[in-house]
């Protein structure tokens, strides 16, 4: 009975549906819409229509139109090791600056390079139509030619005699659109990094379920809500009505995660491997932590139901955010500069369960951050009953 009151109460809760189930799927199909191929792994193009423009003549930019026409060259990428049977760009000549940006906002040209050879520099111009592969292409091809020419320089002061062999193997180690990642994945199995957006995403929808801990104590604590005043007087045990309502929202919190990874795979094709034993693991343990973590903001903040709602979601909002779910390469840079906050941070913590659990070839890395995530979860839960054993009600 008590059971059945709190599943429709939380079924009831219409903000707590939308941040938990439609606003994960909202985000997922705009992340489908936006990334396209990309996103599914489907990292195949067309060549990009491409013009270049040198400010300055020099040693670099004049390698750089080299690799360029190397790259327009279908034969030659076919024997290449970029992996693709056709050519990468498609050179548009134009005579002028001003010609090349007239050309852009006709859009026969997609992609302006304008090198300058003396200060080594290459900065990179789109029109306004172009997507999201023609933009990892261009930043993959200039930020790779950076990356090389320096090895040359280094190669002319340390070892002059080989910069002929360093020379010619230049263009060949131009990589383009490269599906992995080396901080997410540095094995073969790795996958493409736009799939890291939707795993993240399930991620914070189970996040949300911090409300779901907070709105159990405001529902058990007396000098919080009227509803928890009159069970505070209930002859029932308090200990039958808090398993109820927790359980209540623990079974809803798992139902609405396994349906938008559900969607995810299906809807949007995101691959979810073959380990659906450990998927289910990791749905019951993250729900589990999520309530848990809630339990505490709602016996330590301060504020009415409402404010401590916000005060966990600004706290969720942060810990997403830095686990990579808008700037994917986030937590690589947090990883050489500052690594502490990827090792504290629950949401990155997740973040690479999930990943690793469906692109790993091995379950250590996965097994390592579950363990995190289940001593976490022990440790706020027992925090959380000892505090709620021990409230005494004033006034009731």
């Amino acid at each position: 009975m008590m059971f059945t009151y709190y599943l429709r109460k939380t079924l009831r809760d219409k903000a707590y549906i939308f941040w938990s189930l439609a606003f994960p799927i909202l985000l997922m199909t705009c992340f489908n819409v936006t990334f396209m191929g990309p996103a599914k792994g489907e990292v195949d193009f067309k060549p990009v229509r491409s013009s270049i423009i040198v400010e300055s003549e020099g040693a670099f930019a004049e390698q750089f139109q080299n690799i360029l026409l190397e790259l327009a060259d279908a034969e030659k990428v076919k024997e290449g090791n970029l992996g693709y049977d056709h050519a990468v760009v498609e050179m548009i000549r134009v005579d002028s600056k001003e010609d090349a940006e007239k050309k852009i906002l006709n859009k026969d040209v997609e992609v302006l390079f304008l090198v300058n050879g003396e200060k080594e520099t290459i900065d990179v111009k789109v029109g306004d139509g172009a997507n999201m592969t023609t933009l990892m292409v261009a930043r993959s091809i200039t930020e790779s030619y950076r990356r090389n020419y320096t090895i040359v320089k280094d190669a002319t002061m340390t070892a002059p005699d080989k910069i002929g062999v360093v020379m010619d193997s230049m263009a060949k180690s131009i990589s383009v659109m490269k599906p992995k990642s080396t901080y997410l994945g540095d094995n073969e199995n790795s996958s493409n990094v736009y799939l890291w957006y939707f795993y993240s995403t399930i991620v914070m929808g189970m996040f949300f379920n911090v409300t779901s801990g907070i709105h159990t104590v405001f529902d058990i604590q007396g000098n919080l809500s009227g509803y928890g005043m009159r069970t505070s007087v209930s002859p029932k045990k308090k200990s039958k009505i808090l398993l109820s309502a927790f359980l209540a929202r623990y079974v809803v919190s798992c139902a609405i995660t396994f349906f938008a990874i559900t969607v995810m795979n299906r809807l949007f094709h995101v691959p979810l491997g073959d380990r659906l034993p450990q998927i289910i693991l990791f749905v019951l343990v993250g729900n589990l932590f999520a309530m848990s973590l809630g339990s505490l903001f709602g016996l330590f903040t301060k504020g009415d139901e409402n404010q401590r709602d916000n005060k966990a979601t600004a706290f969720i909002m942060i810990s997403v955010f830095l686990s990579g779910e808008m700037i994917v390469n986030l937590p690589g840079l947090l990883e050489k500069f500052c690594p502490i906050v990827n090792r504290i941070n629950p949401a990155t913590i997740m973040n690479f369960a999930f990943f690793r659990l469906v692109h790993y070839p091995t379950l250590t890395g996965f097994w390592l951050n579950m363990i995190k995530i289940s001593l976490a979860t022990v440790v706020f839960l027992t925090i959380a009953i000892l505090k709620l054993r021990r409230e005494k009600y004033a006034a009731l």
